[in-house]
C-alpha cells in the first residue's frame, strides 16, 4: 500500500475556496467595525479633552476655548482681545486631528459661530472660570456618513456623548 505525503490539487482548491468564502464574509465586518471603533474612540477622546478644558478654566479662573473645524479641534486658554479666537500670545493647550474617516459635521453641530468669515475655524465652545459654557452639540461622522456621535455641553457644563442620528 502506498502512502500519500501531500495534498491533492482538489483538497489544495477546496481549502482555498473555503478560506476565500470565509473571507468576503468576514472582511466587511471587520471593516465595519474597525469604522465604528474610530468614530468611538475620536468622541470618546473629545469628551476627555472638553473635561480637560473645563477643567483648565476652573483652575486658571478663566476662559478656556476650544475652536473646531471639519477634522481638527484645538483647546487654549482664551485670554485676548479676540473672543474665542487663538491670539499669538494666548496658551495652547492642545491640538488634535481627527483620525481618518472621522469629521466634525458642522452643519449638524449647534455651536456658537467665532467668526462667519472664517471658514477654518468657524465654530467654537468656551468654559468660564466656573466650569459653566454657553450650551452646544458637536457632531462626530464617519466618511461614509452612517453613524455618528453627538458631545453635548449643557450651560452647567456637563458633557454628554450620545449616539446621533443623522438626518
Amino acid at each position: 500500500m502506498l502512502k500519500s505525503r501531500g495534498f491533492t490539487l482538489i483538497e489544495l482548491l477546496t481549502v482555498i475556496f473555503m478560506i476565500g468564502l470565509f473571507s468576503a464574509f468576514a472582511v466587511p465586518g471587520i471593516m465595519s467595525w474597525r469604522d465604528a471603533a474610530k468614530l468611538r474612540g475620536a468622541a470618546e477622546n473629545l469628551k476627555g479633552n472638553l473635561e480637560l478644558a473645563k477643567m483648565k478654566a476652573i483652575q486658571v479662573n478663566g476662559p478656556v476655548a476650544i475652536q473646531f473645524s471639519s477634522d481638527r479641534y484645538m483647546i487654549f486658554v482664551d485670554t485676548g482681545a479676540k473672543d474665542g479666537k487663538l491670539d499669538p500670545d494666548e496658551e495652547l493647550m492642545k491640538s488634535v486631528v481627527l483620525p481618518p474617516g472621522v469629521k466634525f459635521d458642522l452643519t449638524e453641530s449647534s455651536l456658537r459661530d467665532v467668526n462667519a468669515d472664517d471658514d477654518n475655524w468657524p465654530q467654537k465652545i468656551r468654559f468660564k472660570g466656573r466650569g459653566t459654557a454657553l450650551s452646544g452639540t458637536a457632531v462626530l461622522t464617519n466618511s461614509k456618513k452612517t453613524r455618528a456621535k453627538s458631545l453635548t455641553v449643557s450651560s452647567l457644563g456637563r458633557i454628554t456623548l450620545a449616539n446621533y442620528t443623522l438626518n
